[in-house]
């Protein structure tokens, strides 16, 4: 725990390790990244890569003892993401201070958490923009916005267990490298979930990732992890491939203090942060209408 003793009047307080270990339950999804070490550093405003996908040549024997003359290389896709600047401030007067001398340690501890949520929040959902409009504002695109087309998954009224394979068939389809399938749901939708598996054999016990209880279930196109998130839309559930999914920094979460004025000490906590997806083929999303 970081103390109010640890501030200066010139010095940025790393909270990289702080961010990663509060509010797991608020915030599955980010916490998630940062517990698996799906973290990356970029360079600038706005954060490049080519698209993660593998060659399918469809015939690939040789001769023994053969030249090689022919080399093979992905078709993949530049894609980006804007960082999107995260920012919470907070003042306490000398009163306040002398009253309790860890109080203003404690705020920015709150301060913290709430960034964390709103990080949350956006790159679950975020909208891109690249701030050269009205208001200015550099905004990241969520996971929502960077799920494949193709991936698309359309149910009537409720979510069944063929939505549910059929949402896994597509990710199975797009020859994706080896990783862990999570389906973030919230409750109303996860409640419909439970309801399909109550009594069923094929409906496993619950086991701890990440800090969280997550539920698994088996398909005949790989085990998908659902995880309870009150940040996903009500209508939604995403499924994702964990190995193409990463936490970009251009600044990592930290403390700042501001200059004092007058009677009060004040401080902000920053990052400055985006969404990686490797490729758009790894994300699917279910949508009840």
């Amino acid at each position: 725990m970081f103390k109010s003793t640890n501030f200066t009047a010139a010095e940025q307080i790393s909270l990289a390790q702080e961010i990663a270990l509060i509010g797991v339950q608020a915030t599955p999804f980010t916490s998630m990244l940062m517990a698996k070490g799906n973290i990356e550093k970029a360079l600038s405003t706005v954060y490049t890569w080519r698209e993660t996908a593998l060659s399918h040549d469809e015939d690939i024997s040789a001769v023994e003892g053969a030249d090689t003359t022919e080399f093979q290389e992905s078709a993949r896709r530049e894609l980006q993401n804007m960082l999107e600047i995260f920012k919470k401030g907070a003042s306490l007067s000398g009163t306040a201070a002398a009253m309790k001398s860890t109080e203003f340690a404690e705020e920015i501890n709150s301060r913290l958490l709430e960034l964390k949520i709103n990080m949350e929040k956006k790159l679950i959902n975020g909208l891109k923009a690249d701030g050269s409009t009205a208001p200015f504002k550099r905004q990241l695109s969520g996971l929502i916005e960077f799920a494949d087309d193709a991936n698309a998954v359309a149910a009537t009224g409720a979510v069944t267990e063929d939505t549910i394979k059929e949402a896994m068939r597509n990710l199975w389809n797009q020859d994706l490298s080896e990783g862990t399938v999570y389906a973030f749901v919230n409750a109303d939708l996860k409640e419909q979930i439970d309801g399909i598996y109550k009594d069923r054999y094929n409906y496993n016990h619950a086991t701890t990732n990440f800090g969280l209880l997550v539920d698994s279930i088996n398909t005949n196109y790989g085990t998908v992890q659902f995880v309870l998130s009150k940040h996903v839309p009500a209508d939604k559930v995403v499924f994702f491939n964990d190995s193409y999914v990463d936490l970009a920094y251009l600044r990592e979460p930290h403390f700042e203090p501001l200059a004092k004025t007058g009677d009060s000490v004040k401080g902000q906590v920053i990052a400055e942060a985006t969404l990686k997806v490797g490729s758009p083929k790894a994300v699917a999303v279910v949508t009840v209408a």
